[in-house]
Order: C-alpha cells, then structure tokens, then sequence
C-alpha cells in the first residue's frame, strides 16, 4: 500500500481502491452469473424480466391454443351428421390430446425464453422426422455459440487481470515517485501513469503465445457461428425461393470472370487493328523470291544474282510494251 501519512498521496490511494473494489465486484457479478447458468440453465436476473418472459411465453402459448381449439372445433363440426351435436363441439379424446399439446407448448417458449433456455431446448430436441436437417443446423449454431460465449468470458478475465495487475504497478510506481519526493500532484498527472502502466501490462500480455492463442481462437469460432447462422439463413431462404448469399457470391465470381475474358478479347482485337493497319514494303513476286532463296541456300550466290538479274530484266521489257 501506499504511505499516506502525510496526507500527499491519500487521494491516490483512495482512487486505486476505488478501481479496485470496482473490479471484484465485476468479478463477483460474472462469477456469479456462469455459475448459476451453469448449474440450472437459468441465469440471474431481475424477478421482473423473468415474470415478463414467462408473460410473454403464455400469451404465445395461448394464441397457438385458440388457434387450434377452433381448427379442431372445425374438423368436429364438419364431422358431425346434420342435425347432431351443437356447433363448435369436438370429442373430448381431441380436446385432452390437443391440451396436452397447448401445455407441452408453453413449457417449451417459458424454458426458451430465459437465457440459456433456447440452445437447451435445441439441444433436446431429436433430429427426426422433416425437419432433421434444419433441427441439425439449429444445434449447429447452438454449439458454436456456446463456444463463442466461452471464449468471451476466458477473454473477459484475461482484460480483467490486466486491470488488476495494472493498479499493482500503479501503486508501486505512486510509491517509487512518493519515496523520491516527487509525487503525484493531480488526477491529469495520475491519469496519465496509469495509462501508461496499462500500456506496459498489456504489452506483456499481448505477447504472451497463451494471448495469441486465445485470440486466434476467437476469430475460428467467430466465423464458425457466422457460416453456421448463414447456412440456417440461407435454408430458410430457400424455403421462400429467394437468392441465398452464396447463389450471389457464384453470381459476382461469374461476373468477374465475364469481365476479364471481354477485356483480353478486346486487348487482342486491338492488337491485331494495329497490326493490319502497318504499312508494308513491296514484296517480290514468289516464283522469283523462291527461286533466290533456293539459290542462296545452295550456296550460289551467282546464280542467285542472275535468276534476279533475269527477273528485273523481264519486268521491264513488259513495263515497255505496255508504255507501247
């Protein structure tokens, strides 16, 4: 602790017992909370939210209830022979079958309504029947989403301990400034010192591989829960015969496609405009070019100067008669 005797750095002490009183309670209350959730599946809360769930969850119940009560009372009326029977009056085996529904019902929205409820209720649920798929893909993201939570709170005490071992330094360094008679002279100067202890505390434990590790953690199950909700998303979507993210995505990657085989057909188009347009020399005819190049190869160069002597000769007795 700080010596406050005389009085200087009383001030200082008082404001870290302050953080610090601040900070366990914080703890206490988070305690408190997982371990409660974790031992009934409710966490704490006021009596208020819970009455207005548990409102809500039977005002719900009840509406599925009348609905039913008169589809059923429907059914019976059709059923019945002309002339028997009240209107809107059902056998009682329909009316203790579908009551027991009616309660079944309501405990499921009163357990899903409080929090921790819903992956619970999920969880029980049997992947049976039409809906296996989509029950699959609800605990799906029931699962990741616990994991999320966990991993929230391991990072939660990580900060938390980061707070606390920064008050430590805090007040050692009050202390050492104290000792050499220059201490802390206003909440600006204060302020400022435990920013800077926070700083150092966490670059420690920024550094730290277990760090690390939890951060890559959370970025995994971040993005697990992320593509899990967008599969149950796009199953619902497809349900209503509407475009799902990845039908958009293969659409924008087609596209993309599309785009770059239209630039290189016109980067090639415009290659060979350019080349056509190229003035080109006059060429000689072929019978004597081929007949040069024979000779050339042969090793003739005489014989190549005289077949082009000829040619050149040819020409221009035929330029003369035409001039005739």
């Amino acid at each position: 602790m700080v010596d406050s005797s005389d009085g200087k750095t009383a001030w200082a002490e008082q404001w870290i017992a302050q953080q610090r009183a601040l900070l366990e309670q914080l703890s206490v209350t988070e305690r408190a909370a997982n371990d409660a959730a974790a031992a009934d599946g409710v966490a704490t809360g006021a009596a208020a939210k819970d009455a207005a769930a548990a409102g809500t969850a039977d005002a719900q119940s009840k509406s599925w209830s009348d609905l039913g009560i008169a589809w059923l009372r429907g059914i019976a009326q059709s059923l019945q022979p002309a002339g028997q029977g009240g209107a809107g009056t059902f056998p009682p085996a329909a009316s203790e079958a579908f009551e027991t529904w009616r309660a079944a019902w309501s405990t499921s929205l009163a357990n899903a309504a409080a929090p921790g409820g819903w992956s619970d209720m999920v969880n029980r649920t049997p992947p049976l029947g039409l809906f296996r798929e989509q029950t699959e893909a609800w605990r799906a993201v029931a699962a990741a989403q616990a994991d999320c939570q966990r991993l929230e709170q391991e990072f939660a005490a990580v900060m938390r301990r980061v707070q606390a071992d920064a008050l430590n330094l805090l007040e050692q360094r009050i202390q050492g400034r104290h000792e050499q008679g220059s201490p802390v002279q206003g909440f600006r100067e204060l302020y400022d010192l435990w920013v800077e202890c926070s700083e150092e505390v966490f670059r420690t434990v920024a550094h730290s591989p277990a760090y690390g590790h939890l951060q890559g953690e959370i970025g995994n199950a971040t993005l697990r829960l992320r593509a899990r909700i967008q599969k149950v998303i796009e199953q619902g979507l497809r349900q209503f015969d509407l475009p799902t993210r990845s039908e958009i995505n293969s659409v924008h990657q087609q596209l993309r496609q599309l785009r770059q085989q239209l630039g290189e057909l016109q980067q090639a188009a415009a290659a060979d405009s350019a080349a056509s347009t190229r003035p080109t020399a006059a060429r000689k005819p072929a019978a004597t070019r081929d007949a040069a190049d024979k000779a050339s190869r042969s090793g003739t160069k005489a014989a190549a100067a005289a077949i082009r002597k000829q040619s050149t000769r040819k020409q221009s007795t035929r330029a003369s008669r035409r001039s005739r």
